[in-house]
C-alpha cells in the first residue's frame, strides 16, 4: 500500500483586468505508486473547500488558517507550506479519501488501495430457512434478500 507523494512546488498570482479578483494559485503535484505524474492549480479555497469536506469523515491535520489577506512572497510561501502539510497528511490517510482523488483530478487514486480494504461480510452459519423454525429477520434487507432467494 504506497502513498502518493503529494507536494506543492510552488505558487504564482493570476492577473485579472478587475485588481479585484486577482488571486494565487497553488501548483499542487502528484507521483502516484504506479509512475503517474499530474500537476492541478488551486486557490486557497479549494483548499478550505477540501478541508470541510474531509473532515465531515475523517480525522484531519489542523487547517492552516488564511488570516490576513496579504500576498507578500514571504505570507505565501509561508501558507503554500502549511498548506503542503495539509494536503500530506491527507495522501497518508487509509482508504485514501475519494475527496482528495477528486481535487488532484485523480480517480483512480484509491484503486490500488481498495484491495486491502473491504467491507464486512454478514452472513449465516447455517441457512436459516432449513431449521424448523426460521429465525425472526429484523434487518429488512437480510429478510428481503433471503425471501428472494427461497420464497418463490
Amino acid at each position: 500500500m504506497n502513498t502518493p507523494r503529494v507536494w506543492i512546488g510552488g505558487w504564482r498570482q493570476v492577473e485579472h483586468l478587475d485588481p479585484t479578483k486577482a488571486h494565487t494559485v497553488y501548483q499542487v503535484e502528484v507521483t502516484t505508486s504506479s509512475g503517474s505524474y499530474t500537476r492541478v492549480e488551486r486557490r486557497y479555497s479549494a483548499f478550505l473547500s477540501l478541508h470541510k469536506d474531509c473532515r465531515k469523515y475523517y480525522c484531519t491535520e489542523p487547517f492552516p488558517p488564511k488570516r490576513i489577506r496579504n500576498t507578500t512572497a514571504r505570507v505565501l510561501e509561508s501558507r503554500r507550506a502549511g498548506l503542503e502539510h495539509y494536503i500530506q497528511s491527507l495522501a497518508k490517510l487509509r482508504p485514501t479519501p475519494p475527496q482528495l482523488a477528486a481535487f488532484l483530478q485523480l480517480p483512480s487514486l484509491g484503486d490500488s488501495d481498495q484491495a486491502d480494504y473491504h467491507a464486512t461480510v454478514i452472513g449465516f452459519i447455517k441457512d436459516p430457512y432449513l431449521e424448523d423454525t426460521p429465525p425472526i429477520l429484523e434487518d429488512m434487507i437480510t429478510q428481503a434478500s433471503v425471501c428472494a432467494f427461497y420464497d418463490s
